[in-house]
């Protein structure tokens, strides 16, 4: 490991403390996508020392063309989720950086799942609920100008997750046309279908436990995944959303100062 990836993780961690965002990430001398996940593993091992946490699961990013174009890149990546990354349905806005809003699909890992696992066995290790996702940048004006260096290096932009009321599928169950409805203080901000995500959000999850095998780690009992996002982000505001899924139900987040 460089002396550079260690300052970056300093750097990164030091913002978390002081509460001050950063105008960029130096990626210069870092050519490859291994080596800007190390840093992120970096940052997580040294987070979790610091904080007594543990690794909660994982979060798929990019998962759609669109997101992919914005930002020069034609495949997903990942972030690592850790025990206060995941809240019980309120936040507060202060304490982030530059928050927006997704809505996901969450799948909770029931029983290790194999390394190249296909989506079969998947789904019948999960659990899958409603979900709220709270991309945060350490970085100013972050949407859309990181590189995808940036993305990764700053833990994909990993901010909190809200996760609703988990039920059981069969691997009959598809998942590419499911609706989700999003409202702000009762009025209906935006919609949005699961085939924004890889077509299919098992797609995303399959690409992430395939990623993770050839790293030589699992997805494990206990975690919990965010699959990829229904709608393009907004900005997150005050106020109470509720999201309204298909199939799965709602679920619902608290925004206070």
């Amino acid at each position: 490991m460089t002396t550079k990836t260690q300052d970056i993780v300093t750097t990164l961690l030091d913002t978390y403390k002081k509460k001050s965002p950063l105008s960029c990430i130096e990626t210069a001398g870092f050519s490859t996508e291994a080596a800007f996940y190390e840093v992120q593993d970096e940052f997580i091992q040294r987070k979790i020392e610091g904080t007594h946490e543990d690794i909660k699961g994982y979060k798929i990013s990019l998962t759609n063309k669109g997101l992919q174009e914005i930002f020069h890149t034609d495949s997903p990546i990942y972030g690592t989720l850790t025990d206060n990354t995941v809240v019980n349905g309120v936040i507060h806005k202060k304490e982030l950086f530059s928050p927006l809003l997704e809505t996901e699909l969450m799948f909770m890992v029931t029983e290790d799942i194999s390394p190249f696992a296909d989506v079969s066995e998947i789904i019948e290790k999960t659990l899958i609920a409603p979900g709220l996702e709270i991309p945060d940048s350490r970085i100013k004006d972050w949407f859309p100008k990181l590189s995808i260096g940036e993305l990764i290096m700053d833990n994909a932009v990993t901010g909190k997750v809200v996760v609703g009321e988990p039920i059981k599928i069969d691997s009959k169950s598809t998942l590419e046309d499911i609706s989700v409805t999003l409202y702000h203080n009762d009025k209906q901000v935006v919609s949005g279908q699961s085939n924004f995500v890889l077509d299919n959000p098992i797609n995303a999850v399959e690409w992430l436990n395939n990623k993770l095998s050839t790293q030589g780690s699992v997805l494990r009992k206990g975690m919990i995944i965010s699959s990829g996002t229904f709608i393009s982000p907004i900005p997150l505001e005050l106020g109470t959303y509720r999201a309204v899924f298909a199939h799965f139900g709602e679920v619902k987040l608290d925004v206070e100062e």
